[in-house]
């Protein structure tokens, strides 16, 4: 029996080698903003909950406390200069109705600060892992990597992110086990139905967007407040604002 080898073009194998780049650009950019939308967002709202924002939430629920009692007082006011008893009843259903958008705020952030409490409880060991386990998901079946995969290795890896996002630890254990996570650039390329170039092409397309993604979340909060939370003399400054607002 001969053997025959197969030559492949010095074209083919510099393409290749760009695919693989281009891969493990996607990987990382994918991950690191997964990263800032599922761990370090918390990370810093919480750290903003603990330093700034249950003063503000305390202070927005005095500054509604002090609105409901002003217009209640008006209200009673005005019935008294009509020669009218007041309706207490009536009055605060009124200004109940008034200040229902206010108040369902005040349910929220109660509802954020309770969130970021129990999201204090998990671990940074756990997150690291969590992170390391994402990462190798993200590589085995992210649809953009593996556009020609199945809609049950496609519900997988919505399981996954789900998994990941809700910090469920023993559920992305079980996925990423049931998972051959050593798929090379060759039975990656052999799978996809496009050309080396078109691969290239849509992989490149795919790093820009998630670079922009990227830079836009930079500018959004909590991210563009991510240097100031960090500084003890920032925060010193925004407490003594908030202490003074609650004085005036």
């Amino acid at each position: 029996m001969i053997k025959l080898d197969i030559a492949i073009s010095p074209i083919t194998e510099a393409l290749k080698e760009k695919i693989e780049e281009l891969r493990k650009e996607f990987l990382r950019l994918y991950t690191q903003k997964d990263k800032m939308l599922s761990i370090e967002r918390d990370d810093l709202y919480i750290r903003y909950i603990d330093v700034i924002g249950r003063d503000k939430y305390e202070n927005f629920c005095l500054s509604i406390e002090v609105r409901a009692l002003k217009m209640k007082c008006e209200l009673a006011q005005a019935a008294i200069n009509r020669d009218e008893h007041p309706d207490i009843s009536f009055i605060n259903r009124q200004v109940d109705k008034q200040l229902e958008d206010y108040y369902r705020q005040v349910a929220e952030q109660a509802e954020a600060i309770k969130a970021a409490e129990e999201a204090k409880t998990i671990s940074q060991f756990d997150l690291e892992e969590m992170q390391q386990l994402f990462r190798l998901l993200v590589k085995r079946l992210h649809p953009d990597l593996h556009p020609d995969q199945s809609e049950a290795m496609k519900d997988l890896f919505i399981q996954g992110q789900t998994a990941y996002r809700t910090h469920n630890m023993q559920l992305l254990r079980e996925i990423i086990m049931r998972l051959d996570l050593n798929e090379g650039i060759d039975e990656f390329v052999s799978k996809s139905k496009e050309s080396l170039e078109q691969i290239i092409e849509r992989l490149e397309t795919q790093i820009a967007e998630i670079k922009s993604d990227i830079d836009t979340l930079l500018t959004t909060f909590p991210f563009n407040i991510r240097k100031q939370i960090m500084d003890p003399t920032w925060v010193h400054q925004m407490q003594e604002e908030m202490k003074r607002d609650v004085v005036n």
